[in-house]
């Protein structure tokens, strides 16, 4: 299978807020994409072209393309996580199946790449990592608890090294400091019990809180911290935030068994943690009414809430995010041909036989939030905003800066606004053709947003196009023998990657 990926580089005068365009064709059996922004140091695309092929694109600010690298990838997913500093950006692939790892560390500057692999004997569930010069420490699950798996590629050793965290760990934040070689780390915690231990039947969670944690880089505890409930409100998910003062705005969802979720704002100053704020979900959506508490039933019971990580601005910080649910299509699988029936009968084939299988089909997101609230937890104002989304994968479909500037994606559109001046939202559209049913599988469409620099956000798009094509083979005789013609498909895709400025007066 030839792989083709050519490049359009075009601006536009279709309005002023529209910077840059970019459109990448792959011909293949493309599948997934994402972008990584650097600031004003550029941008990454990294795209899967092919079933063991994938292509990594470097742009500068203004979306010229710096580099571009194929690489040989015989994984199915989409990176597990990825790390980056100033130099070079490395991303962790897992296989769907069993413990193997690749590693792939590039040159910001030039492209240039090295492959490094290893395998994992024991369990661990890795769910991010930082790459330290020749070691990767992976942060994740054990069986007992939070730990991290630590590999040196000079010496080929790997070891799982248990924290005393205890319980159903998830981890939700992770940054390296690198100029006090100190690893920060938020985890959400669930400790489990039984009504029956010694069977250990009638398991329910007993506790749930935050632990904050600090560890220098061979994985040692440095410092421990935590954030428990407070009113019946479990603090569930986080994201950290360091602030100018040296502080962090510590973020995220919380639940309580009444219904009344969403957002709590807490600070940490070393390592004492203030007392956690908690802003209801009805809140952000609606205001203080209680008209829509049975809309916002539906909405949490169907839906659950994708965070932004918090922005600092001047004098507050903004939060939000989108609501969102995975969709699921059953479809019927043919099984291997069955041969136990068919040798109860005494004959030498067996019967297709099929089952359902029930597939991950995509992402919906309905509607979002951004808010502005005081470092004293009071909400100052809060604009929803309706999505309408579809995407096949999870992907952040809104973002913001601190300059008071929004911009999502709608129905496969891209809007951006400025809520501090009271703009209108400004609609950039990739194809004119109205959207049904029948038409939104092949039309463009806008499927991720991110901030870049400045006032600046990168938008993330594409346009699949099945392709049938017929092979001509040539039977091995000569006379009368006609030529037998076999097909096969291909995807023609086009990635988009579109520029704006957000914000401007209209």
């Amino acid at each position: 299978m030839r792989v083709f990926f050519l490049f359009f580089l075009f601006s536009t005068s279709l309005s002023a807020q529209i910077i840059q365009n970019v459109e990448i064709e792959v011909v293949g059996r493309p599948s997934w994409q994402t972008i990584i922004p650097f600031g004003k140091d550029g941008m990454l695309l990294l795209t899967k072209t092919d079933q063991t092929k994938a292509k990594v694109v470097m742009f500068d600010a203004d979306l010229n393309k710096k580099w571009e690298t194929d690489i040989f990838l015989d994984v199915e997913r989409s990176p597990t996580s990825y790390s980056f500093d100033k130099e070079q950006i490395t991303f962790l692939f897992r296989e769907t199946r069993g413990m193997y790892y690749q590693v792939y560390i590039f040159d910001l500057a030039t492209g240039k790449y090295q492959n490094k692999g290893f395998e994992v004997r024991e369990f661990f569930d890795d769910q991010n990592y930082i790459f330290l010069k020749n070691k990767i420490l992976m942060a994740g699950a054990t069986t007992k608890g939070a730990g991290f798996y630590s590999f040196d590629f000079e010496s080929e050793e790997g070891k799982v090294i248990e924290i005393d965290i205890r319980g159903k760990v998830v981890l939700q934040d992770l940054k390296f400091v690198e100029k006090s070689n100190l690893i920060k780390t938020i985890w959400s915690v669930k400790e489990l019990a039984y009504s029956n231990p010694k069977r250990k039947k009638g398991e329910y969670v007993k506790d749930a809180y935050l632990a904050i944690a600090d560890f220098d880089t061979s994985g040692k505890v440095l410092n421990i911290s935590k954030i428990t409930q407070k009113s019946g409100n479990f603090p569930m998910t986080a994201k950290s935030l360091t602030m100018l003062d040296g502080r962090e705005l510590i973020s995220g969802t919380y639940q309580n068994k009444t219904g009344d979720n969403g957002l709590f704002i807490a600070f940490r100053n070393q390592s004492e943690i203030s007392t956690p704020s908690f802003i209801s979900y009805a809140r952000f959506l609606y205001g203080n009414t209680d008209s829509n508490r049975d809309e916002l039933k539906k909405l949490l019971k169907d839906y659950r809430f994708l965070m932004h990580f918090p922005v600092e601005n001047d004098g507050f910080f903004s939060v939000g995010g989108v609501f969102f649910k995975p969709e699921f299509q059953s479809r019927q699988v043919s099984d291997a041909y069955s041969s136990s029936s068919a040798a109860t009968r005494g004959i030498s084939f067996g019967r297709p036989s099929s089952r359902t299988q029930t597939l991950l089909a995509g992402y919906t997101y309905l509607t979002g939030f951004v808010a502005n609230i005081k470092p004293n937890g009071e909400l100052l104002n809060t604009n929803k905003i309706d999505i309408k989304q579809s995407s096949t994968q999870l992907r952040q479909t809104l973002s913001f800066n601190s300059a008071g500037a929004v911009a999502y994606c709608i129905k496969g559109d891209l809007a951006a606004r400025n809520f501090n001046i009271g703009t209108k939202p400004i609609l950039y559209k990739l194809s004119d053709e109205d959207k049904s049913v029948s038409n939104q599988s092949y039309l463009p469409a806008y499927q991720e947003v991110r901030f870049w620099y400045d006032n600046y956000f990168v938008a993330n798009g594409a346009k699949n196009k099945i392709e049938v094509l017929k092979l001509e083979k040539k039977g091995p005789f000569k006379k009368k023998k006609k030529n037998q013609n076999s097909t096969f498909t291909q995807v023609r895709k086009t990635i988009y990657l579109t520029k704006i400025a957000s914000g401007i007066s209209d």
